[in-house]
């Protein structure tokens, strides 16, 4: 398993440059040097948050791609990229939200084709907020069953549309588990032939309906391509982002699992340094049979 970072995040960007430096300074941010202290700090992977290049004004050229493979072929690092999922619904009820949600898609995806050869998984959710709220609100479980089947058939729709246009590889797109049904998902996965991306605290926070991390896990870890590593911590602000061991049920065994399993894809913190910091202690203390690069605590910005 290769253990990364997503080394940009809102926090880094709102506070630690926006509020600084204001929209100067992030006209002049540079993701790839941001890369490239991340890499010289240790991690292996870095998982690539497209959703900020459409939040913020920051670009993403060829110039900037260039470097990136340099970077890549110099730490020996890989890449990933979670594809934006802000204001995106893929599933949901309404048509033009769901053609819009894709044109998004597609927009991020071509704003980094040039760099596809070097990104190993996709990450994408394939049902957003809205659809979330709806089935948090049904109570009946056949109605919420039927309703989770048509808005699966939405998502399918969706993600096919994306992948014709784009002639990305099945293979490559890893769907996580988020606010929907697991085993709609898996259905999901299933017709698609795409991959899963595990995300634990979202198991952990029962975002995925009640299952044991470590049993689905078991069952599923041959048909994942990414793992999200972090803990459920309800009374955090962001509790599905949480460091490993300040929630109450991570089970340590976890890891144990992956490792028996020589679990070979990226293992990443969707963490702020300072967090991944923590987890990265926990594993050691909890399970120090599993090999931990030398990540050095140092800022990346």
């Amino acid at each position: 398993m290769r253990f990364g970072i997503s080394p940009m995040t809102y926090e880094l960007l709102i506070d630690g440059i926006l509020a600084k430096k204001g929209l100067d300074g992030l006209s002049k941010f540079q993701f790839s040097d941001l890369v490239k202290r991340a890499a010289m700090s240790g991690y292996q992977h870095f998982e690539i948050a497209l959703d900020l290049f459409q939040v913020f004004p920051i670009t993403l050229d060829i110039h900037q791609i260039k470097i990136l493979q340099d970077i890549k072929n110099e730490y020996g690092i890989t890449y990933s990229a979670h594809l934006p999922f802000l204001s995106i619904d893929l599933g949901g009820p309404n048509k033009f939200i769901r053609d819009g949600s894709v044109n998004a898609l597609i927009h991020a995806y071509n704003s980094i084709v040039e760099l596809e050869d070097d990104i190993d998984v996709f990450v994408l959710h394939p049902t957003g907020e809205t659809v979330a709220s709806v089935i948090k609100f049904i109570e009946i479980p056949q109605i919420k069953q039927i309703s989770s089947e048509l808005f699966s058939a939405n998502a399918i729709q969706s993600i096919e549309r994306f992948i014709e246009e784009t002639d990305i590889k099945r293979s490559k797109i890893a769907l996580e588990n988020i606010e929907f049904p697991f085993e709609a998902t898996i259905k999901i996965i299933k017709k698609l032939k795409t991959k899963l991306c595990i995300d634990t605290a979202h198991f952990l926070g029962g975002f995925s309906g009640k299952h044991d991390l470590l049993e689905i896990t078991e069952k599923y870890l041959d048909i994942t391509a990414e793992i999200h590593l972090q803990d459920f911590d309800d009374e955090n602000l962001f509790s599905d982002h949480s460091a490993l061991g300040t929630g109450k049920n991570f089970p340590p065994e976890f890891l144990n699992m992956i490792h028996q399993k020589k679990f070979d894809g990226p293992v990443v913190f969707e963490l702020p340094k300072d967090d991944t910091i923590k987890s990265i202690k926990y594993i050691r203390k909890n399970a120090p049979q599993v090999k931990i690069p030398d990540i050095k605590d140092q800022t990346f910005y």
